[in-house]
């Protein structure tokens, strides 16, 4: 099947009601340029109230959603997808309900060799009822003064942050809980930011090039850092070759490990000595300017809305 079979036009589902909304939106928009620009009928939709009835009456044939966060990757909009049997790009909602939460995806992803950060979950309600003092010291005598602090749920570091010292991590905590009741305190891992795009085609599953993520100092956690230029660089990683190939064989492996389809990204840290830990496998890997997915693309010989297209010709066929 080609493009042109497509009996009608394509969405792109962005927006939503989470905190990644105006990153969803800007993954939306960046993904209906490139789809338009070869020639793919793709039109936005908010995931509101209106969505479904807006893709029947708009007879849509297939949907990409970019929704990050909240109803984007724990399975929400993927079920009413299901429910009105509208072929999609993307991980089916039994297998995103599993991924979407840390913990659980690290547990997975630990069981299977893949190594991951040394953490602590612990709940809001934990938090209060046990209190910070009988807690804290113990937290950093197991994973040592330096900690990240980070919502169970969700992406794009929003309520992420960076400990240096016990003295600043209940305030830490209190941040994270006000996106998400459950938190993972995690050791704090020195090295290359690294991450991999798995893509899923008729040959199988391939990996594209590793890319390099370099923050300003200062700005390592920091939302905004992620989505505005003179803050964060990509560039190919100057590391063996080898290494680069067992980082996309482990990314690989995680997307099978966590049961995903069609598209996810890895994001890893490599130390200077080789090793590394992978910090978490995204289900819906952002599709902004400044985003990984297009520039890994464009690293790999293709483009964003080259991949996008043959995905959705590979949804429409799968029916």
């Amino acid at each position: 099947m080609t493009i042109e079979d497509f009996a009608g036009p394509v969405a792109v589902i962005a927006g939503g009601l989470s905190h990644e909304r105006d990153v969803s939106l800007a993954s939306g928009r960046n993904l209906v340029r490139e789809l338009r620009g070869l020639g793919v009928e793709a039109h936005a939709y908010d995931f509101d109230r209106n969505l479904l009835h807006a893709l029947e009456r708009d007879k849509v044939v297939a949907a990409l959603p970019a929704l990050h966060g909240q109803f984007g990757e724990d399975g929400e909009i993927q079920t009413l997808l299901e429910l009105i049997s509208m072929p999609y790009v993307g991980t089916r909602s039994r297998s995103c309900r599993l991924a979407y939460d840390k913990g659980t995806s690290r547990e997975l992803l630990r069981r299977a060799g893949i190594p991951v950060p040394d953490s602590v979950g612990l709940s809001a309600q934990t938090f209060r009822d046990i209190g910070a003092t009988a807690l804290m010291e113990h937290v950093m005598e197991r994973l040592g003064t330096r900690v990240v602090v980070k919502p169970a749920q969700g992406g794009s570091a929003l309520g992420v942050t960076g400990v240096d010292g016990l003295a600043a991590l209940p305030s830490a905590l209190v941040g994270t809980y006000a996106y998400h009741e459950d938190a993972l305190i995690e050791r704090f891992y020195d090295g290359l930011d690294v991450s991999v795009v798995c893509l899923e085609n008729d040959e199988g599953l391939e990996s594209l090039a590793p890319i390099a993520i370099e923050y300003e100092k200062g700005h390592e956690f920091d939302f905004s850092a992620r989505y505005t230029a003179e803050f964060v660089s990509l560039h190919q990683p100057d590391l063996p070759a080898e290494q680069l190939a067992r980082l996309g064989e482990v990314a690989r492996e995680a997307h099978r490990v966590l049961g995903l389809d069609d598209v996810s990204r890895s994001d890893f840290i490599v130390s200077t000595d080789g090793s590394f830990v992978l910090l978490e496998t995204a289900i819906t890997p952002g599709t902004t300017e400044t985003s990984v997915f297009p520039y890994a693309c464009t690293a790999s010989g293709t483009s964003l809305g080259e991949v996008a297209r043959r995905l959705l010709v590979r949804a429409v066929a799968a029916g």
